[in-house]
């Protein structure tokens, strides 16, 4: 075979070679995530479930809260950018806790879906970080199982610290931040505060179970 033959046998080969290699490369991706979707929804189910114990703790309710969770879209308040659930948590029928879904769309590296237990008090039961993409060692220790750094909210409200101290303390308020990464707590501080906000904003009786003689 001459040198322009296996010039030009080589020029058409290695695309062909480089398409089959894609196609597969695509196919192996497409079975995996067929195979793992389920798993993987499931995971995200029980993390979802462990957060919710730890927002709307038993002492606090008695019913389903995922059975009595409601849509709410609320971009401007809550930053969502997609529907998101409301979970609420009774007591012999009555309104006891609310778990708030908010956004935080000012992290370092993006969103930061967080959920927010709230008493009908106004005050936090505990905060949980669903997702983000923030610097590994540094933003992410917003995480709960990377440090403890979520541990001072609980038992806040708007009135504690006053509304105009939540704040890092980096920016005057009272609130800790994280060293060398102050714009990742910054914006999930002001999302806490966002979901309290929400929490005061909402017309509690509207979630109040009816009595079915009564309808």
């Amino acid at each position: 075979m001459s040198a322009d033959k296996q010039q030009s046998t080589s020029a058409w080969s290695l695309p062909a070679i480089l398409a089959v290699l894609t196609l597969i490369t695509s196919a192996v991706l497409m079975v995996t995530h067929e195979l793992t979707k389920d798993t993987i929804e499931r995971q995200r189910l029980e993390a979802r479930l462990k957060s919710l114990q730890r927002l709307l703790p038993e002492s606090l309710i008695d019913n389903d809260v995922i059975a009595e969770a409601v849509v709410i879209f609320e971009p401007e308040l809550l930053g969502h950018r997609s529907q998101k659930m409301l979970y609420i948590g009774r007591k012999s029928g009555e309104v006891t806790a609310v778990a708030i879904p908010v956004v935080a769309r000012n992290g370092y590296s993006g969103d930061i879906e967080l959920m927010v237990g709230v008493t009908v008090e106004g005050e936090i039961t505990d905060v949980a970080i669903i997702s983000h993409k923030e610097t590994p060692g540094l933003g992410d220790l917003i995480d709960r199982n990377k440090s403890d750094w979520l541990h001072q909210f609980p038992g806040r409200s708007l009135a504690n610290p006053d509304i105009k101290n939540w704040k890092v303390r980096k920016d005057g308020g009272q609130f800790d931040q994280i060293t060398a990464a102050t714009i990742t707590p910054r914006a999930v501080v002001a999302a806490i505060k966002k979901a309290l906000v929400y929490q005061q904003s909402l017309a509690i009786e509207t979630f109040v179970q009816k009595d079915p003689a009564d309808a």
